[in-house]
C-alpha cells in the first residue's frame, strides 16, 4: 500500500465518495402544518390509523401513547392483532385502540398485507395511514399526513423513520438504513418530484378512493409480497417519500443479531430489485469506495469515516465508533445483502414472527 495515492485510484475513489453525498444529498421531512389541522378541526379529513401487529406487546405502548392523545373525533386507531402469541391485543385495548382480529391467513397471502387489507376494510375514514408497531411518531404526524394526502390524493405518501439503534448488531447494520434511503432516489439534488415506484412500509398513507381503485393490499401483486409497500407504490405509480428525522423514529430490531439479520434478509435485495438501475450502480460504486478505497489508499480512510458518520446520522443514531470502524459495517452490509440475494435467487425463506416468509 502506497502512502501517496495513485491518481487513477484516487479519481475512482473520489467518484464513488462523491456519489455517496449526491445519493443522500438532503433529508426531506414531511411538510409542517399550514392552517388549522387540530384534531377536532372540521377542516381536517379523518384518518384511519391502521397498525398491523403480530407479537408487538413491547412496541405498541411507545406508538399508541404518542398517537392517541392527538386523535380527533373524525379519526380511527385500529390495531389489527395478527394472531399474536403474546399480550398484543390486551395492551392495545388497554391504551384505548380498537382491536380487531383478521380471519386465518388465506393461501397466497402474507401476514402483513392481509392485516392491512382487513384493517382498511373495517375502517371508514377517507385517509388510510398504515403504521408499523415499532414506529415512534411525531405528535402531529396524523395531522401532517392528512394535509399531505389531501394535497396529493393520487400518490402514496410514505415516511422512512429515523432508526434509533440500540446494540452493536443494529449499529453494524447502519449501512442498510443508509442504502435504503439512497436506493429510492428521492433524496438526491434532483429527487423531488421524481415518479418513485417504491415506498417505505413503516409509515405509508393513501387516499381511500385511490386505494380502492388500485385494489389495495388485496391486489394479487401486493398480497403475496413481504415488501408490500413497494407493491402498493408500483400499483399507484407515484410516491412522495420523506425522511423521519428528527421527529419520527423507530426501533427496528431490538432483539439483537438474529432478528437484525432475518429482518434485513427479508427486504434488502428485494428493494434493490426495484431500484432504478442507475441508482443501483451509483449505490454500488459508493459501497465499493468504502470497501476498497482505504485498502488501496490508507490516506483516504478519514474521508470515508467522516462520510459514514454524516450520512449515517441522516438515517440512524450511529455511534462515533461505528463510523471510525466503518469497514466492519461494510462487511456486515455485504454479508446481509449477499444472504438476501441468495435467498431471493434460490427462493429460500426466512422465519419471521413465527411464520415462513419467501424472500421473493
Amino acid at each position: 500500500m502506497e502512502l501517496v495515492p495513485d491518481r487513477v485510484d484516487l479519481a475512482i475513489y473520489l467518484a464513488g465518495w462523491t456519489l455517496g453525498w449526491l445519493l443522500l444529498w438532503r433529508l426531506r421531512p414531511l411538510p409542517d402544518l399550514a392552517g388549522d389541522h387540530s384534531p377536532g378541526s372540521a377542516a381536517r379529513p379523518g384518518v384511519a390509523v391502521i397498525i398491523p401487529a403480530r407479537n408487538e406487546q413491547d412496541a405498541l405502548p411507545h406508538l399508541l401513547s404518542r398517537v392517541l392523545p392527538h386523535i380527533g373525533p373524525q379519526d380511527e386507531v385500529i390495531v389489527v392483532d395478527d394472531h399474536s402469541d403474546d399480550a398484543t391485543a390486551i395492551i392495545a385495548a388497554r391504551h384505548g385502540a380498537r382491536v380487531i382480529t383478521p380471519p386465518p391467513l388465506p393461501p397466497e397471502w402474507l401476514g402483513k398485507p392481509h392485516a392491512c387489507a382487513f384493517g382498511a376494510a373495517e375502517s371508514s375514514a377517507p385517509i388510510l395511514l398504515f403504521v408499523d408497531a415499532d414506529v415512534r411518531p411525531a405528535p402531529d404526524l396524523v395531522a401532517r399526513i392528512a394535509q399531505a394526502v389531501t394535497a396529493q390524493p393520487d400518490v402514496v405518501t410514505s415516511i422512512q423513520p429515523w432508526h434509533e439503534t440500540g446494540g452493536w448488531a443494529e449499529q453494524a447494520s447502519v449501512l442498510c438504513n443508509v442504502t435504503a434511503l439512497m436506493g429510492c432516489g428521492a433524496f438526491t439534488p434532483t429527487g423531488h418530484g421524481a415518479n418513485a415506484t417504491v415506498a417505505f412500509g413503516p409509515v405509508l398513507a393513501i387516499d381511500r378512493t385511490t386505494y380502492d381503485q388500485v385494489g389495495g393490499h388485496a391486489h394479487p401483486s401486493v398480497r403475496s409480497m413481504h415488501t408490500e409497500d413497494i407493491g402498493l407504490a408500483r400499483l399507484v405509480g407515484r410516491a412522495e417519500l420523506y425522511t423521519g428525522r428528527p421527529d419520527t423514529s423507530f426501533r427496528m430490531y431490538p432483539e439483537g443479531l438474529g432478528q437484525t439479520i432475518r429482518g434485513w434478509t427479508r427486504s434488502i435485495a428485494t428493494g434493490a430489485r426495484f431500484t432504478p438501475w442507475w441508482i443501483a450502480i451509483a449505490t454500488l460504486a459508493w459501497v465499493w469506495s468504502l470497501a476498497g478505497g482505504w485498502i488501496a489508499m490508507p490516506i483516504v480512510y478519514p474521508l470515508s469515516a467522516l462520510q459514514v458518520w454524516v450520512l449515517g446520522r441522516r438515517a440512524a443514531s450511529i455511534h462515533p465508533l461505528t463510523a471510525l470502524l466503518y469497514p466492519l459495517a461494510v462487511v456486515a452490509f455485504t454479508v446481509i445483502f449477499l444472504r438476501s440475494l441468495i435467498a431471493l435467487i434460490l427462493g429460500r425463506g426466512v422465519e419471521w414472527k413465527g411464520r415462513h416468509v419467501d424472500a421473493r
